[in-house]
C-alpha cells in the first residue's frame, strides 16, 4: 500500500481464508468454532499502486486525494483490480481476481477500510467471496469478514442444493446526473468526474475509479413511471481497467403494505456486458427482513447510453429469521 512503499509500487498479500459452517436456515442451532472452519485455503494477492507512467502494469489507483488529516493518507480512496494467486509470485497464474476498494481510515497511524470481491474462475472454485473489514496495517496478522459469496460460496457454504425460504422481484431504474436534468437524475459521479478521473487508467468507455451515489426508484415491473415500492440507496464505483465492472454497496429500502423494511447488499457487478445476469450477496436486513441473507440476481433490462439504465433483480433468501 501507499503507507510503506510509495505511489507506483507493489505489494503482495497472503490471505488465509477460514469460512465457518452455518445452520442453513437461520444460523441459530450451531455453535461455531473458528477452530474448526469447513473450508479454508490460502492466496495472494498482488496490488501495482499507479505511479504516473505506469499504465500498462498497474492493477489500482487513487482515485482520489488524501486530505491534510495527519501523514497516513488519510481519506484516501483507492480503486483496486488485483490479479490473485495460489503463491507468492507475481506471474504465477492468477486463479481469481480481488476487485473493490480501500480508504484510509486514521489520522495518527495506517490504517485502512476494505471492501471487496475475490472472483474466482478456475477449475476449482467458480463464485464469489465478498471480504470487508479494517485492515490494521501496523499489524502482522488482520482479520477481515467474509460477510458473502456466490456460485460455489452462497453465504460462506455451499447451499445450491437448499430451495429459497423467500424469493422478490424488483426493477431499478437509474438516472446519471448530467448537468442539465437536476429534477429528473437519481444518480450522481462524486468522485473522480469524467474528464478529470484521478487515475487515468481507464479504457475511454470503462470509467475506473469513478464512484457513483444513487438514491434510485424501485418498481414491481420495467415502467419508470409505475408506482414506487421503495428505493435503492447505496453507492458504486467502476472498478476495472478494461470491461464495465462495478463494486456495489446499497440496500433496499421498502415502505408498503407488503413488506416494510431493508435488504442490503454487497458485491462485484462484473462485466455488466459480457455476463447476462451477476450475482452480489444479501448480507442482511431489517424489518421484514431481518438478518435475512441471500443471493441477488440482476440482469440488465435496459440501457440508454449514459442517460439511464434499468436492472431486474431477482432476490433469493436462503437464511430468514
Amino acid at each position: 500500500m501507499a503507507s510503506k512503499l510509495g505511489m507506483g509500487s507493489l505489494y503482495c498479500m497472503l490471505f488465509l481464508l477460514f469460512i465457518v459452517s452455518q445452520n442453513p436456515v437461520s444460523g441459530r442451532n450451531k455453535v461455531l468454532d473458528p477452530k474448526k472452519p469447513c473450508k479454508q485455503f490460502v492466496l495472494y494477492y498482488h496490488d501495482i499502486l499507479f505511479g504516473g507512467d505506469d499504465v500498462a502494469n498497474a492493477t489500482s489507483a487513487a482515485a482520489t486525494n488524501a486530505t491534510k488529516l495527519g501523514n497516513t493518507y488519510f481519506g484516501m480512496l483507492v480503486v483496486f483490480d488485483d490479479p490473485v494467486t495460489k503463491d507468492q509470485h507475481l506471474l504465477s497464474h492468477p486463479v481469481a481476481r480481488a476487485q473493490g476498494f480501500y480508504f484510509y481510515d486514521m489520522k495518527t497511524d495506517y490504517n485502512a477500510w476494505f471492501a471487496y470481491t475475490l472472483i474466482f474462475n478456475s477449475t476449482d472454485h467458480k463464485g464469489t467471496l465478498n471480504i470487508m473489514g479494517a485492515d490494521m496495517m501496523m499489524e502482522k496478522t488482520r482479520d477481515l469478514s467474509v460477510v458473502g459469496g456466490t456460485g460455489a460460496y452462497p453465504n460462506k457454504s455451499n447451499k445450491k442444493q437448499y430451495k429459497p425460504c423467500k424469493e422478490l422481484s424488483f426493477y431499478m431504474h437509474d438516472i446519471l446526473y448530467n448537468g442539465h436534468n437536476l429534477e429528473n437524475s437519481t444518480s450522481a459521479i462524486i468522485g473522480a468526474p469524467k474528464g478529470f478521473n484521478l487515475t487515468h487508467l481507464a479504457d475511454p468507455i470503462s470509467w475506473f475509479g469513478d464512484l457513483v451515489v444513487f438514491d434510485n426508484p424501485l418498481t414491481l415491473d420495467n415502467n419508470l413511471h409505475s408506482q414506487p415500492i421503495g428505493k435503492a440507496q447505496g453507492f458504486y464505483l467502476y472498478d476495472s481497467k478494461i470491461p464495465y465492472s462495478a463494486w456495489h454497496g446499497f440496500s433496499f429500502v421498502l415502505n408498503t403494505t407488503d413488506y416494510k423494511g431493508s435488504i442490503d447488499m454487497v458485491g462485484a457487478n462484473a462485466d455488466i456486458l459480457g455476463q447476462p445476469v451477476r450475482n452480489l450477496s444479501i448480507v442482511g436486513g431489517t424489518g421484514d427482513f431481518f438478518m435475512h441473507r441471500g443471493i441477488a440476481s440482476l440482469m440488465s433490462d435496459d440501457i440508454q447510453g449514459e442517460a439511464y439504465f434499468r436492472l431486474k433483480f431477482d432476490l433469493k433468501f436462503y437464511e430468514c429469521w
